[in-house]
Formats: structure tokens, C-alpha cells, sequence
């Protein structure tokens, strides 16, 4: 019989399935709000300092810094009273800085008793600069407001000292005393600072900004938005699990803010760049010393708001020491952008407190500690101010931490005698998020109805803590959502929250907490999962870490 033989032609294989995936708009825009709000830190000071083409050369200066004291201060008091005066300053103007010549006045009008009052300590903080004042310029305040009316037509009327920053001269200062022509119970106190910083100076500052600007852009892409890449091709040709063949995907981009402010380079970096320009904190601080001219007080704020690197440096180096002393059950995440927001409200305020109370006579106290005996009398050492007040901003956020941490104990023992399986939806929900993303986007619909799912990454947290790598860092404002869109009808019908692996500590170092990561590949898996579930080398009762198809870093 003869036999017949059939060619088997392999059968054609179909392309991949292919998900559309595209971006949700408003998270684009958003987006860029941050990047520009992140690679801009460094030139955020640029608000309140010069640029450094805009500096004169101190050479040019009119003053003799290093000529005896007396030829220095009558040197001083007039170019300051030359420039600033009745004439020249408008009458309603409290707070006024000259760029280019890098100075800066603050002028209040007080009411003196005509007899004069002995008791010193009830008007020396309402002279403007009395926070900065040398135990010269506090004894000069004292006489003059000592003497009755005539007196002070006839005696010396101003006083002028030298300011030093660990050591180096950085500023000079000139307080005098006008009658005003309207009242003579009135004067006018003038407190004028000439900025000593070289243009050589201000233009390595410029070039270290920017290299820090190129590093903070390189660090985003690398930490943060090229793991989108992997994310977008896994959903568009594997998609997510239980998915429909008409389903789409949308991804609503987080914010990789707490990365950077994280970042120990970046913190390091602007905590001596705060340092380094605390003269300009000087000018702040006299800045928020009035509030006749909101604008001004604003922008002394701002740049007192600085200081809260100090406390993103110590959030960020004491991550190791809390690890290492495993009480990471103390202390609750704090919002960093959160915590920027409010530094930039009570940084002034502070500052106002110490300058206008009787408080500012600890900061007279300490800017007298590390200056020698002889020159108290003309002169001031302000690191031991700077470091009090570094201290002070550092310190907020551990003790928000610590409380925070003991409300949410409390209310988290609450709900959960009242809900004991409401737990995963929270986690899972758009409400769980830092502050800026649940404002940027409560109000936004379509996903209400929305199965939600996701959010592992802080239920092992809540059941753990030790879990958290950055255990001072809330990590959910860099969080993406993805949105399981029906084609057919355009609903969401699904909502997945999906976590950086980067926020993960795996406890490699800890055998009863230890998590693998599972060495078989996953190539069916668009994103990371923590799931025995997923394949058999995981053990039922332990935790695996199974990655995702291409490497994705994102996690369920």
C-alpha cells in the first residue's frame, strides 16, 4: 500500500496582544510641575540673593574694613546714611535691598520715652537687627534710649560692628537714629548690612548649582521615570492578570519628589549650601523681622525654608542608625514635600519670634559665645546662631515622626476592632496618598465603581515596619496607578497601585525576615509581585519576591 505523507505546515503564530497604554493627561502636566519644582532647587535661593554678574567687586567698596575702629564705623555710617536716608527711602518703606551694591535696610519708626527709661530690655527688641546686635551696638541702644530728648540731639547717634561666619568677615552693619520731623517723641532706626561676598565667590556657588541641577535631572531619570519604560511595554504586550482582550490602560504618573529630597548627595549638598551662604539668612531673617510689607516677609520665608534640608539630611543619615537599632515601629513616614510646604509658613514666623520678642536675647547670647573677649564690643560670631537654628528645623520632623506614629497605633488598634478586613482597600485607594497627589487628583471621577487593587507594599509595611527601607520617608507620593479601561464602554473598571521595589528592604540580612528574590524569570508577569502564588519555587508560608517580565521595578 503505498503510503501517502502530509507535509505539516507549523501554524502561523499571532503577534502578541497588545494593550493600548497611554498616560493620563493630568498626570503629565503635573509631571512637569515636578521635575521643573525639583531640578529648580538649587536656584530657588536666586530669589533672595544676587546673581553673580550682578555683584560689584568689593574693591570698590567705599568702606575701611581693616583701618581702627573709629576711622571703620564713621567710614561705615556714612556710606550707609549717603545711600539710605528721609530722601532717598519713601516713607512707608520698612525693608529695601540694593542687588547690585548686595545690601540691604530695615527701617522701623519707634516712640521713646522723652525723660528716657532705664530699662533697656523693654525697647531693644523693637530696634531693627537687635537679634545681630554686638554687646557695642546693645550698649549704644541702651544709652541712647537711657537719655531724655535733648541728650539725643547731642550725643552720637549710630553704631556700627562686624559680623563673622566661622571665623570669616561676611557682612558689616550700621545702626543710626533720625528724630522724625513729624514727632519728636518718634525716630526713625535705621539698621543698614553691606553683604561681604566676593564675585569670585558667588560665581563657584553658580557653577556648583548648576552641576547640581544636572545631577538632580540625572538622578530622576535614573531613580525614577525610566522605570516607566518596562512598565509600559509589559502592559501593552502582556498586560495585567485576570485582563480582558478589550481592555486598555491608562497610568497616572507619581511623584518622585521624596526620591531627591532623599537623596544623600542632594541633602548634604544643600545643607552646606546653606551653610555656605548664611549670610544671606542674615538678610532673611531681617526680612521676616517686619510684616508691614507682606512681599518681603514672604520671600524672607522662603528662603529661611531652606533650613529644612537640615532635616531631610537628618531623616535621611539617621535611616541607617534606626535600622541598625531596629525601631523603625517608633516612627511614622513623614510627607517631605509636605514637610517643605510647611517649613516655607513657620520658618518665618520663627524667625519673627526670635527678632521681635525677648528671645533674641539668646540669639545675642550666642553670637557672643565663640568671638574673643576684646572684640564683643564691635563684633559678632554667627555659626553658633546658624547651628541653633539647623537644630531646631532638624528636630521638627523626628518629633512629628514619633507623635504621628503613636496616632496612627492608636487609630490604626480602632479600626481594625471595627473593620478587620477594610485594611487592603485602604491601602489600595487613591485616599492613601501624600498630600499634593490626593489634592492634584480628589477630583477627578470614572474610577469610583472601580475594583481596586495593589497596595502590598504597605500592608507588609503596617504589618512589619521593619520592611520600610526609608523608614522617616513616606514613599507613597511616587506611586502610578494604572486604570483597566473597558473599551466598549470607556468605564474604569479596574484600578491597580503599583509601588518603586527601590522603598522595599528585603532584610537580607535577617533569616526570619528575609525576602528572596525568586530566581526563576516571569516572562508572563507585566509588573512584580508579592505573592507565593506565582510560581512553584516560592515557599507557600514565606514571602518571594517574584520580578516582573523586563526587569520592572514595579510592584503590586
Amino acid at each position: 500500500m503505498r503510503k501517502v505523507y502530509v507535509q505539516r505546515v507549523p501554524s502561523r503564530v499571532p503577534p502578541p496582544l497588545r494593550h493600548s497604554v497611554s498616560f493620563c493627561p493630568y498626570s503629565l502636566v503635573y509631571s512637569v510641575g515636578y521635575v521643573l519644582n525639583l531640578v529648580l532647587i538649587p536656584f530657588k535661593a536666586y530669589l533672595s540673593e544676587p546673581f553673580p554678574w550682578q555683584l560689584q567687586p568689593l574693591s570698590s567698596l567705599n568702606l575701611n574694613l581693616d583701618a581702627p575702629f573709629d576711622v571703620f564705623s564713621n567710614t561705615t555710617v556714612t556710606y550707609f546714611a549717603t545711600k539710605y536716608n528721609q530722601e532717598s527711602v519713601p516713607p512707608d518703606v520698612v525693608f529695601t535691598k540694593d542687588r547690585d551694591a548686595n545690601t540691604y535696610l530695615v527701617r522701623f519708626l519707634l516712640a521713646l520715652p522723652p525723660a528716657g527709661d532705664a530699662r533697656c530690655v523693654d525697647y531693644l527688641h523693637y530696634f531693627p537687627g537687635a537679634d545681630f546686635f554686638s554687646k557695642g551696638m546693645t550698649t549704644f541702644v541702651c544709652d541712647y534710649v537711657g537719655q531724655n530728648a535733648s541728650s539725643r540731639l547731642s550725643d552720637q547717634s549710630y553704631e556700627c560692628q562686624q559680623i563673622a561666619f566661622l571665623g570669616v568677615r561676611v557682612a558689616v552693619s550700621c545702626t543710626w537714629v533720625d528724630v522724625s520731623p513729624f514727632d519728636a517723641n518718634e525716630y526713625f532706626v535705621f539698621h543698614a548690612a553691606q553683604l561681604l561676598e566676593a564675585p569670585w565667590v558667588s560665581w563657584v556657588n553658580f557653577g556648583l548649582r548648576c552641576g547640581l541641577f544636572g545631577y538632580i535631572a540625572r538622578a530622576m531619570w535614573y531613580m525614577y521615570y525610566r522605570h516607566y519604560g518596562p512598565l509600559l511595554h509589559n502592559l501593552r504586550t502582556l498586560g495585567l492578570p485576570n485582563s480582558r482582550d478589550s481592555h486598555g490602560y491608562e497610568v497616572q504618573l507619581g511623584d518622585p519628589s521624596w526620591l531627591i529630597l532623599s537623596h544623600p548627595f542632594v541633602s548634604l549638598f544643600m545643607l552646606l549650601d546653606c551653610i555656605a551662604n548664611a549670610l544671606y539668612g542674615g538678610a532673611a531673617n531681617s526680612r521676616t523681622s517686619q510684616v508691614s510689607d507682606i512681599g518681603e516677609f514672604c520671600l524672607g520665608c522662603l528662603y529661611g525654608s531652606r533650613t529644612v534640608w537640615a532635616a531631610y539630611m537628618l531623616m535621611r543619615y539617621a535611616t541607617s542608625w534606626i535600622h541598625r537599632k531596629q525601631w523603625e515601629q517608633y516612627f511614622e513616614p513623614v510627607d517631605s514635600s509636605f514637610l517643605a510646604l510647611t517649613a516655607s509658613f513657620y520658618a518665618g514666623p520663627l524667625m519673627y519670634l526670635f527678632s521681635r520678642t525677648q528671645v533674641m536675647w539668646i540669639y545675642q547670647w550666642l553670637q557672643a559665645l565663640l568671638i574673643p573677649e576684646a572684640q564683643r564690643q564691635h563684633g559678632v560670631e554667627s555659626s553658633p546662631l546658624m547651628l541653633m537654628f539647623l537644630v531646631v528645623m532638624a528636630s521638627v520632623p523626628l518629633v512629628v515622626s514619633f507623635v504621628n506614629r503613636t496616632i496612627h497605633h492608636h487609630r490604626k488598634s480602632h479600626i481594625r476592632s471595627k473593620d478587620p478586613t477594610g485594611t487592603l482597600d485602604e491601602f489600595a485607594s487613591k485616599h492613601y496618598s501624600d498630600w499634593k497627589q490626593w489634592f492634584l487628583f480628589r477630583w477627578l471621577r470614572g474610577h469610583d465603581g472601580a475594583t481596586k487593587e495593589g497596595g502590598t507594599l504597605y500592608h507588609l509595611f503596617d504589618t512589619n515596619p521593619r520592611y520600610r527601607k526609608f523608614p522617616l520617608f513616606s514613599t507613597r507620593g511616587s506611586d502610578c496607578f494604572v486604570y483597566c479601561v473597558d473599551a466598549a464602554t470607556s468605564s474604569i473598571v479596574r484600578q491597580v497601585r503599583l509601588s518603586l521595589i527601590h522603598a522595599l528592604d528585603r532584610q537580607t540580612t535577617c533569616t526570619s525576615l528575609a525576602i528572596p528574590i525568586c530566581p526563576s524569570d516571569h516572562p508572563t508577569c507585566a509588573v512584580s509581585m508579592l505573592d507565593a502564588s506565582v510560581c512553584s519555587q516560592a515557599s507557600p508560608s514565606g514571602k518571594c519576591l517574584h520580578l516582573g517580565a523586563n526587569d520592572c521595578q514595579w510592584m503590586k
